[in-house]
């Protein structure tokens, strides 16, 4: 593997400052840093994980004291906080700093949930409608079943089965609940019983890669329980929802044609927020294989053994490579052209 040049190219790793006492979703983002970290450093660089707070003005002081090359742009969350996502790229907008992924616009309105359906319905794609006390969603029947999520915040934080209610009254009781247990804004979705899938994208320089799509499988969910994929499926390793939701590439069983309109759908999100680098979008199928964008991740987790790392390692791309490819539009921006075009044998 041809080695870049510039081995003193200073790269910061920007991600949320992790308290000792955090949850498990957090602490996922130090396993993200060190593997990141790591591939960077088998780049040929000298990555510099760099914490950040609310205090951005620290932030920024440190930025200008390091000097980067560029950032990878890993935050999350700030304070625990996702709807506080934007505020770091748009700080290194201010800076002029080149940083990996989507910007801060398609950041902001990828994750407030409303803002980005609202988007999606105005461009005619497929979501689910909804109901937030606030309008304009449209929840069809009062009496549908709906499922409540937080407005902002990602990882399933604040999803059980219990987020499942029928009719718009239990709806609004849930949502009155999660605000008073979590705070933040809530809303009530109409509820796809269906399959689930996501589709990952990742940026080259002759275009964008769809990896290949996977499904979610809920294995022997009794009737009772709700086919989602809830806070414990993801974080709960002990519990029947890890264990009997496993991710799958073998979409043979898919309806003729699903494939594909997923592709296609992922695509013209991707086109639609202007997104950049890398990104994961998320679809529900109801029964009659008709597919709804569920949420769209402009900064998914490159945490080995997540959903994106997962397609990648279908696809035969390794974390370097996928890295080298997200991290050369920040050199060609800095007038490292020669090195953009090394990482391209990587």
């Amino acid at each position: 593997m041809a080695r870049p040049p510039l081995r003193t190219l200073k790269v910061a790793v920007l991600h949320a400052a992790i308290g000792p006492a955090a949850a498990p979703d957090e602490l996922d983002t130090l396993q993200q840093v060190a593997a990141v970290t790591a591939s960077l450093q088998r780049l040929g660089w000298q990555p510099q994980p760099v914490p950040v707070t609310l205090d951005l003005a620290a932030l920024s002081r440190r930025l200008k004291t390091l000097k980067p090359a560029f950032a990878v742009n890993l935050v999350e969350a700030l304070s625990g906080a996702g709807r506080l996502i934007h505020l770091v790229p748009a700080l290194l907008d201010q800076l002029e700093l080149p940083y990996t992924g989507s910007d801060s616009t398609a950041i902001f309105l990828t994750s407030h949930k409303l803002l980005a359906k609202q988007r999606l319905l105005a461009a005619g794609l497929p979501t689910a409608r909804w109901f937030d006390g606030r309008g304009p969603g449209d929840p069809a029947e009062p009496g549908a079943r709906f499922i409540v999520k937080s407005v902002w915040e990602d990882a399933s934080i604040g999803i059980e089965p219990s987020s499942v209610v029928d009719g718009l009254a239990a709806a609004e009781r849930r949502m009155a609940e999660m605000r008073a247990r979590h705070g933040g804004d809530w809303f009530a979705e109409a509820f796809i019983d269906g399959r689930e899938f996501n589709v990952a994208l990742l940026e080259s320089e002759t275009g964008v890669e769809i990896l290949p799509v996977a499904e979610i499988r809920f294995v022997d969910f009794p009737p009772h329980r709700p086919r989602i994929l809830d806070y414990a499926s993801k974080w709960e390793e002990e519990s029947f929802a890890f264990t009997h939701t496993p991710r799958s590439f073998d979409l043979s069983s898919a309806p003729a044609g699903l494939v594909a309109d997923l592709r296609r759908l992922a695509m013209e999100c991707w086109r639609l927020f202007d997104l950049a680098g890398y990104a994961r979008v998320d679809f529900r199928v109801d029964a009659a294989g008709r597919p709804y964008v569920l949420e769209i991740n402009a900064n998914p987790c490159l945490t080995p053994g997540a959903g994106f790392h997962a397609m990648l390692d279908q696809a035969g791309i390794g974390l370097d490579q996928a890295i080298a490819r997200i991290a050369a539009p920040c050199l060609r921006a800095q007038g490292l052209a020669g090195a953009a075009t090394q990482l391209r044998a990587v």
